[in-house]
């Protein structure tokens, strides 16, 4: 990540930071943080919410935005779903995570949120990871990894991962992925027809 990306990422991580009340479950920096970590499960178990994030991200891709979604999962149960609308809100900041976690706050107290379980269609990027972070969520479960995202999109010079940026937040993880990649990287097809990018996508999943 080039100097000026990390400038800006590290600016968005400070401002929604400085935005959350403190809270006594934020551990002090001067004591051992167990770091983010990968565990070792039966994915199997994490595939139907999966799914239903990619259901999510197709859907986006049909109301014309970029094809994300994400679902809210407390005590084995969806309690809430979001897909992007970037396109349809005219607003770069509104990917599903993001929707996500602001419908969340309005719906449910602070601790069901904490508690929860995010499910993303594809690995955060680093504006969601910090907001992920700021929220106080420490279990993600994803999709399509950084590595075959980079595969479509040509990105892997500004993504910082999700659990790098817990890292170096302080900040418990435990991030659990790919689940379905295959699954997850044809739901890229259905980027939107009106977005320029798209011919790039559909040549770069051709080489798949």
């Amino acid at each position: 990540m080039s100097k000026r990306s990390m400038l800006v990422v590290s600016s968005c991580i400070l401002m929604l930071l400085l935005s959350q009340p403190a809270s006594a479950e934020t551990p002090r920096t001067d004591q051992p943080v167990a770091p983010a970590k990968a565990v070792a499960t039966d994915l199997r178990e994490h595939e139907p919410f999966i799914r239903q994030a990619f259901e999510l991200a197709v859907s986006a891709g049909k109301h014309g935005n970029h094809t994300f979604g994400a679902v809210l999962v407390h005590q084995g149960k969806v309690i809430l779903t979001s897909e992007n609308t970037v396109c349809t809100d005219n607003d770069v900041s509104r990917h599903a995570e993001i929707n996500l976690l602001v419908n969340a706050r309005r719906k449910f107290p602070s601790d069901v949120v904490r508690s929860s379980t995010v499910y993303t269609s594809a690995a955060p990027c680093p504006f969601c990871s910090a907001a992920l972070a700021a929220r106080g969520i420490s279990r993600i479960v994803y999709g399509v990894s950084y590595e075959a995202f980079d595969r479509v999109f040509g990105t892997k010079e500004v993504l910082l991962p999700c659990d790098s940026l817990y890292r170096q937040l302080h900040k418990e993880l435990t991030f659990i992925g790919p689940v379905l990649e295959g699954e997850g990287l044809l739901v890229f097809k259905h980027w939107p027809e009106s977005d320029p990018f798209k011919q790039f996508i559909s040549e770069r999943l051709k080489n798949l």
